[in-house]
Formats: structure tokens, C-alpha cells, sequence
């Protein structure tokens, strides 16, 4: 009985050490947006942004990555068999390379088209966002091995060193005029620093030797492909307005619709880390039949509760606010800081829904996400006659997810077995 407590005791203070990491990661995240919305001009940092969202997209699938390695990680370990944790990590590595190789060569050639088409006239930056998209391919293996591993004290270390050294850098560089390059430079410098570092702990696990040994990877793969797609449709609804903003208008109305969008920004950090704590509490209930609805309940009050606050405390302050987070306050901007509020709120409950149903191995959302994301695209290609146009887009968006996604949980019953993983 000691023994179970003892167990249910850490598993409790790895969630609260995550928990706090990721918490102070997100502090770091938005020091470093506000460094950079307060020391760019509008245009610079639409410039900055836009670039930010393209990675982020074109990396959403990988980061899923990190999610499998996790999953077999921990069962080969939990079962002891150490070879076929080097297996997997090894041989990922091998396979991940050369895909790093090819992606930083093609982005590096389509840097100048790609600063052209969104007018941003520092080419670096393509450059750089080249070698960041290709690191991106390594780092998913290595920290979804510490994960698995139970390896807590270095995620959370590597993750609160990453943050604060990309701050640090990135206020250096623009203090020395390099801009959207320097913020982006920063970025690259703290997940070097982060790959480097994980080779330590990691060190008996990876080999780059042949080893006599063998894994599913069909499965792994099966795995991988639906969390995502999921991630990848999720990151797309909240990013990609950005991108068709800073293409379809001037660079001045770019620069005041991200301004507003620092603002959406804060509603994805504040909740951001409650879909992480719920995602094994409602997966480890699952696993034992036990009913997880309450923790979704749950989940859904806190971060609805920390959405109602803010929208509060921005609607009532506007300009101090936007002053705060940004530096700069135009009427554009704040007027555009609501519909923001209401969009991002209503997708931070959304993810809550995806992280859930994914916990749960129930996929039926997934055609509605597909679908919905799809929808807003084409919606703003076609209606984007003003901002807040755009604008009105997410929000209705948002909501209709929302409430569609809600629906479903209401009306699971049985999960039929073609839509479990």
C-alpha cells in the first residue's frame, strides 16, 4: 500500500515539475514576443510573425513526433528492454537526418522567393528559418525520449534554459539592429544549445552503430498520423490568418492586425498548460474504464474561468493593455484586440476538446477539424474587404468548432473501433 502511494506521489510531483516548467517556458515565450513588439516597428514585427507562423505550421506535424517516441519509449522501458530503446532513438536519428539536409537546402534556395512574396527585406532571415525548420526534425526525438523515460528534471530544464536563452539572445541581437533576423537567430541558438544538451542524458541510448534488434515501425507511424493531423489543423486555425493577412493587405494594416494579435497570443499561454496536465490524467482513467468526464469538466471551467478574466481586463483597459504587451496603441489595433479575445478563447477551449478526445483514442473529430479548417481559409481568401472581416471569420469559426466538438463528447456512447488508434 506504502508502495502505491509512493508511486501516486511522484507521478503527482512529475506533473507539478512539468507543470511549473512549462509554465515558466510560457513566461519566457511571451518576455520574448513582448521584447519584440516593443523594440520593432509594426511592419518589422507582422515580418517577424508571419515567418514564426510558417514555422510553426510546416513543424506542427512533428512535434507529434514527439508523442510517439514518448509512447514507445515508455513501454520498452517499462518492460526493460533497453535495445530497443536504442533501436528506435538510433535509427529515428539516422532517418531524420538526411530529411534535415534536404529541408534546409530547399528553404535555403526558396529564402529570397519566399521574403519576396511577403515583403520582408532581409533575406538572413529565410536563411535562418531554413536551419531552424531543418533542427526541428532532431528535436522531437530527443526530448519525446526524455519524456518517455520519465527523464522529468532535464525536459523541464532544457525547456526553462531554451526560453531564457532565446530571450537573452534575442535582446541582444535587436539591440544591435538585426531585427526580424536577430529575433529568428535566437530562436535557432537556444535549440541548438537544447539538442546538444539532450545527447547528455541521452547518451546509452543512442548508437550509430547497427544493432541487432528490430521494431514495428507501422505501428509507430500509425500512431503518429492522427495527433498530427490534429496539431497541424489546430496550429493552422490560429497562425495561418497571419500569413494571408501580411499577403492580401499593405504592410501597414499587417502591422496593426499582429499587434492585435499579441493579445490573442496571451489567451493560448494562460490555459495552454491545462490540456497538458489533462492529457494523461484523462488517458490514465481511460485505461482503467473509470469515467473522465469530470476532468474534462473541469478542465473546461479553469480555462474557460482564466478567458472570462482576461477578456474582462482587456475590454475594460484597452490602450493600457495593448500599451503593455505591445508598446504601440492604435485604434485599429484595440478594436481588433476584441474579436481576438473572443476567437482565441473559444479555440483554447477547443484545444482542450482535441487534447481530450486524442486521450481518450476517440478520432471522430477529426473530419470536422479537417473540414472547419479548410472553411476558414477559403473563407478569408474570399471575404477579406476589412480586418475585422478576417477577424469575424475566426470567431465564428471558433465557436462553431467549439460547440460542434462539445456535441460529440455528449454523444460518444461507444466508440466504434474504427475510430480508436
Amino acid at each position: 500500500m506504502l508502495k502505491h502511494i509512493k508511486r501516486i506521489d511522484t507521478f503527482g510531483k512529475n506533473i507539478i515539475l512539468v507543470f511549473l516548467g512549462t509554465s515558466l517556458v510560457n513566461v519566457f515565450n511571451l518576455l520574448y514576443q513582448l521584447l519584440i513588439a516593443h523594440r520593432m516597428s509594426g511592419i518589422d514585427f507582422a515580418g517577424f510573425n508571419t515567418l514564426l507562423a510558417i514555422f510553426m505550421l510546416i513543424c506542427a506535424p512533428l512535434t507529434t513526433l514527439q508523442t510517439a517516441v514518448a509512447k514507445y519509449t515508455a513501454e520498452f522501458n517499462a518492460q526493460n528492454q533497453i535495445k530497443k530503446i536504442q533501436v528506435l532513438l538510433s535509427e529515428l536519428i539516422r532517418k531524420m537526418l538526411p530529411l534535415a539536409i534536404i529541408t534546409f537546402i530547399g528553404f535555403y534556395f526558396l529564402s529570397f522567393y519566399i521574403m519576396d512574396k511577403l515583403k520582408i527585406s532581409s533575406v538572413s532571415a529565410g536563411y535562418i528559418l531554413a536551419l531552424l525548420l531543418a533542427s526541428s526534425w532532431i528535436t522531437p526525438v530527443l526530448t519525446g525520449a526524455l519524456q518517455g523515460l520519465e527523464l522529468f528534471k532535464w525536459l523541464a530544464l532544457l525547456s526553462v534554459i531554451g526560453g531564457a536563452l532565446k530571450l537573452v539572445f534575442a535582446f541582444i541581437f535587436i539591440s544591435l539592429g538585426f531585427n526580424i533576423a536577430g529575433a529568428l537567430g535566437a530562436f535557432l541558438i537556444a535549440s541548438l544549445i537544447g539538442i546538444i544538451i539532450s545527447f547528455f542524458p541521452l547518451k546509452n541510448f543512442l548508437s550509430f552503430k547497427l544493432i541487432e534488434d528490430s521494431i514495428n515501425f507501422k505501428d509507430f507511424l500509425s500512431y503518429l498520423a492522427p495527433v498530427g493531423l490534429s496539431f497541424f489543423c489546430f496550429i493552422a486555425l490560429v497562425n495561418f490568418d497571419m500569413v494571408l493577412v501580411k499577403y492580401l493587405f499593405s504592410p501597414l494594416q499587417a502591422g496593426f492586425y499582429s499587434l492585435a494579435q499579441m493579445l490573442g497570443k496571451i489567451f493560448l499561454f494562460l490555459p495552454g498548460a491545462i490540456s497538458i496536465v489533462m492529457f494523461p490524467k484523462a488517458a490514465g482513467l481511460k485505461a482503467k474504464n473509470m469515467d473522465t468526464d469530470s476532468t474534462l469538466r473541469r478542465s473546461l471551467l479553469y480555462a474557460c474561468s482564466l478567458c472570462i478574466i482576461a477578456n474582462l481586463v482587456y475590454n475594460l483597459f484597452p490602450n493600457f493593455v495593448l500599451k503593455i504587451l505591445t508598446g504601440k496603441v492604435f485604434a485599429e489595433s484595440v478594436m481588433l484586440g476584441r474579436l481576438f479575445g473572443i476567437s482565441m478563447s473559444f479555440f483554447t477551449l477547443l484545444l482542450i476538446l482535441l487534447t481530450y478526445f486524442l486521450s481518450i483514442k476517440d478520432l471522430r473529430f477529426i473530419k470536422y477539424l479537417i473540414l472547419f479548417t479548410l472553411l476558414q481559409f477559403l473563407a478569408i481568401i474570399l471575404f477579406h474587404k476589412t480586418l475585422v472581416q478576417v477577424q469575424l471569420i475566426l470567431c465564428i469559426n471558433s465557436i462553431l468548432l467549439f460547440f460542434m466538438h462539445l456535441l460529440l463528447v455528449y454523444k460518444k456512447g461507444t466508440v466504434p473501433a474504427e475510430y480508436e488508434l
